[in-house]
Formats: structure tokens, sequence, C-alpha cells
């Protein structure tokens, strides 16, 4: 009789003990962005990477935005026709192809004259004073915008060490990085770029 008691008591216990476990994580997921990003990580090792870092800290308190919907077939984006440049470039600076063809889809969908509202253009969309400091003169010249793009993609590479962190300074700029500021656009931007390089990736090997 005691020990069903005591049995009793310990399964309850254990029952309370989960039961607070998955507030604890339900409140932790729902904690901001950044958490968002990092759940959704397709980089292994990006996880710690990013947690060792201080904009880990500054997370903000938006619902996270999942991406809607598959990743749209690559193949017949009219990137191949660019398949030079990008292979030479990204070997001069050592960055994966496959995320720069990735970079060039999510950013301008392969159309060279592209231009946003806020003033980035081309393939890779530039902003008038990166592309100057990478070397551009002409933003809506493919091997100009490509080599540049590039470029400042290594060196955000080499900044943050890693990819996705990268990615977010990519698109939304280093100081927003610094600052842990994820617009909501970066939270969908980061997961499909790095979707779309393993898409053109996994093509590759077929």
């Amino acid at each position: 009789m005691l020990r069903a008691k005591l049995m009793g008591r310990a399964a309850g216990m254990v029952a309370l003990f989960f039961c607070v476990l998955s507030v604890s994580v339900g409140r932790a997921e729902s904690k901001g962005s950044l958490g968002g990003i990092l759940s959704r990580s397709y980089e292994r090792g990006a996880l710690n990477n990013i947690l060792g870092r201080s904009a880990s800290n500054t997370a903000t308190k938006r619902p996270v935005v999942a991406v809607q919907g598959p990743v749209p077939n690559t193949r017949d984006r009219g990137l191949q026709r660019y398949a030079e440049l990008i292979d030479r470039y990204s070997a001069e600076y050592k960055v994966d192809p496959n995320l720069v063809r990735a970079v060039i889809q999510a950013e301008s969908g392969g159309d060279p004259e592209a231009l946003s509202p806020k003033g980035a253009a081309g393939l890779m969309q530039l902003m008038p004073d990166t592309a100057s400091e990478m070397g551009a003169v002409d933003r809506f010249d493919p091997e100009q915008n490509i080599a540049s793009g590039t470029r400042y993609l290594r060196r955000l590479l080499d900044r943050f060490n890693s990819v996705e962190l990268a990615l977010w300074a990519y698109n939304a700029g280093p100081g927003s990085v610094n600052d842990g500021v994820l617009p909501r656009e970066t939270e969908a931007y980061v997961p499909r770029v790095l979707r779309l390089k393993r898409d053109f990736a996994a093509r590759e090997g077929s």
C-alpha cells in the first residue's frame, strides 16, 4: 500500500515537472525573432556560432514569421547565364557559389536591372555606398555587381563568422546585427536564402 502511494506521488511529481518544462519551452520559443531564426537554422554548427555573439542577447519581441510555402524552383530563373561570373568571383573571394546564387535569386530573381524602392540595384541589390566601396562603378553591370556583391559577402562572413549572421547583415546592414535588431523582412530572408542554397547544391549533385 505504502509502495503504491509512493509510486503515485512520484508519477505526479514527474507529470508536474514536464508541465513546467513545457511552459518554459513555450515561453522561450515566443521570446523573439532571433530565436526563430536560430530554431530554423539550416547550417550545422551555425547555432553555436550565433549563440556566442552578443546579438543573441537582444532578440526582438515580435512573433516569429515562418516562411510560407515551398522554395520556388530555381532551374529556369535565368541564373545560368551568370554561372561563369558567379563561379569566377566565388573562387576569387572563397565564397560558396551556391550561396552567391541563392543571394542573387532572393535579392533580384536574376534581373540585372532590378531596382528597389530604397535604391539597391542590380543582381545582388547593392546600395550606392556599398557598391562604391567594393569597386563597382556601374551597379547594373552583371560582372561588376556580382564581383562587388561577392566581395561584400566575403567581408561579412569574415566579420561575423556565421553564414546566418552574414545574411542578416547583408539584408539589414551590419549595424542591425550589432544592435540585435532583426527586421521582419530579414526573419524570412535568412532561412529563404539558406533553403535556396541547399536547393542549388542538391540540384548540382543530382
